[in-house]
């Protein structure tokens, strides 16, 4: 992999994990609104940018007749992939106010390609991919433990996708749905936790990915209260601005997913010290 020189400095180097008071999460979101009526502009130009394609992903799958009945969990899976790479310009954005400077739309975009673009960043979004697509091909096999012989029909009308969605739904077959609420929510935490503070490490210190995952880990298990805070609280931010504004092109999204961007850069600053 490809390193540059603040990359070579950094190898071998640790970062200084700090804990964090109860209130953090709320201090964060309230940072985060900040920022974003600081730069208004700025927030939600890209809050458009990722509601556009968050809603033409949805669009597509939800009237799509093989992915239809995956439509849900796969915009789920698109939003998981997409928000942290998608927000290392709004992370780049409270960085600089944060430093005094004034951002801008070609600044942060700058930075957040030239971040995106880098070997750490790609090796990261890879890592996330590779989680979804082990969730995906695992899902169909746990269900098949639960139901011999239902691999691929269920029944004569009935894929084996709308069976686990219906049997999720009505509660039956419990111990399939406990099992399978338990894997989903493993690699769901597994992926938060890798890019929780990875993404914007690899953005502020230009660090190797391998240095960028272990501390957002440590980092998530030294505040493991402060993560069960905020992960629902994202997720029901998220849920809400979809749900809300489901019959308007999901326009919620347009302000909550910047301000939760902005939030996750002053949650990374105030519990990621510097390198040593």
């Amino acid at each position: 992999m490809p390193k540059t020189a603040r990359m070579e400095e950094h190898l071998g180097k640790t970062a200084k994990i700090n804990k964090v008071g109860l209130n953090a999460p709320f201090v964060w979101l309230k940072e985060g609104v900040n920022d974003f009526f600081a730069m208004p502009i700025l927030a939600i130009f890209y809050g458009v940018l990722f509601t556009v394609v968050s809603y033409t992903a949805w669009h597509y799958l939800s009237t799509s007749p093989v992915l239809g009945d995956v439509s849900a969990p796969l915009l789920a899976v698109i939003i998981l992939l997409l928000g942290p790479i998608s927000a290392m310009s709004l992370y780049d954005a409270s960085r600089r106010r944060a430093a005094g400077e004034s951002p801008s739309i070609l600044t942060v975009f700058s930075a957040a390609f030239k971040a995106n673009g880098s070997c750490p960043s790609i090796f990261l979004s890879v890592i996330l991919v590779v989680l979804a697509i082990a969730w995906m091909m695992f899902s169909p096999l746990i269900y098949a433990v639960f139901n011999t012989g239902t691999l691929n029909i269920v029944s004569e009308n009935q894929t084996v996708v709308q069976a686990i969605l219906a049997d999720i739904t009505s509660g039956d077959n419990q111990g399939f749905v406990i099992t399978f609420f338990i894997f989903t929510t493993v690699v769901g935490l597994i992926a938060f936790m890798i890019s929780w503070f990875s993404f914007p490490m690899v953005l502020d210190k230009d660090c190797d990915p391998f240095t960028a995952v272990v501390t957002s880990l440590k980092a998530a298990m030294a505040n493991k209260i402060i993560m069960l805070i905020w992960v629902p609280t994202v997720g029901i931010l998220v849920l809400g601005a979809l749900v809300l504004t489901v019959n308007f092109y999901f326009v919620g999204l347009v302000f909550i997913i910047p301000v939760l961007a902005h939030a996750t850069w002053h949650a990374y600053k105030s519990m990621i010290g510097e390198l040593k």
